[in-house]
């Protein structure tokens, strides 16, 4: 079994000047050049690429048990040594797109998959971005999905944005599977995107949610404002809210 993303190539005049399906065709095409390079346990695999005259095709590994996203719908919440577990497999894939160059950008709880053994992959690179300055960052036009996007993202024209954007979509990622719901959940974007651009606010903990001290700090670390002051996904990945009993192994969703 394998996954296959495929999109139409404008074939007529008005599709040809439709700048939205010029997006989808120019996406497609950026993740089969952000994955071919790509090799790593919770990344997901790159198959390889078809161009016909009328389609882009783009091959994956098939990966059965859904995303994120799907399993906190089915479920609920996770457990918390589940969202240990895949809170530092995650990092441990971005610690790798980064040293690699490459932003994923587009970091949420849908654009995770799940093996049905608990392995976790990073997946959807349409709107990564690879540079070769993980410091001075990129200054492009806003890119993401606002409810997991850094302060620095909405307002970046006065700096830029690096590598860090994707610690903060991390805490959001962390913060939906602890409860269940999106980030910023009951909020809409305008006003997401106001608190986030004027008081650069991290979307709040429900308020059903109590956090021990180690799972407080972590998040903290992610939404720290000054994206300088943010730690790598290597030094997220040592924090002891991370630590996972030696006995435990993954048993599906309770």
């Amino acid at each position: 079994m394998i996954a296959v993303k495929q999109v139409e190539l404008p074939q007529t005049a008005s599709d040809k000047a439709d700048s939205r399906q010029h997006m989808v065709v120019q996406a497609l095409k950026s993740e089969s050049e952000t994955l071919r390079d790509l090799d790593h346990p919770n990344i997901v695999q790159y198959l390889g690429f078809e161009e016909t005259p009328t389609n882009l095709s783009i091959f994956l590994e098939y990966v059965p048990g859904g995303s994120v996203g799907s399993c906190l719908l089915k479920h609920g919440k996770f457990e918390d040594n589940v969202t240990r577990s895949f809170t530092a497999q995650i990092l441990g894939g971005l610690e790798y797109l980064h040293s690699k160059g490459i932003l994923h950008r587009d970091l949420k709880a849908v654009n995770i998959l799940v093996e049905m053994t608990g392995v976790c992959k990073i997946s959807e690179f349409g709107i990564s971005k690879r540079t070769d300055d993980m410091q001075g960052g990129a200054f492009t036009a806003m890119q993401g999905t606002v409810f997991w996007m850094a302060p620095e993202v909405i307002n970046t024209q006065k700096s830029g944005y690096n590598n860090k954007i994707d610690i903060w979509s991390v805490g959001c990622v962390v913060l939906e599977m602890w409860a269940g719901v999106r980030p910023w959940d009951g909020e809409e974007i305008l006003a997401v995107t106001s608190k986030l651009y004027h008081f650069k606010q991290p979307p709040p903990v429900p308020e059903d949610i109590v956090l021990s001290p180690e799972a407080d700090d972590f998040r903290r670390r992610c939404f720290v404002i000054n994206p300088d002051e943010r730690p790598s996904a290597a030094e997220l990945r040592r924090h002891p809210y991370l630590a996972i009993p030696p006995d435990w192994i993954f048993n599906g969703f309770t």
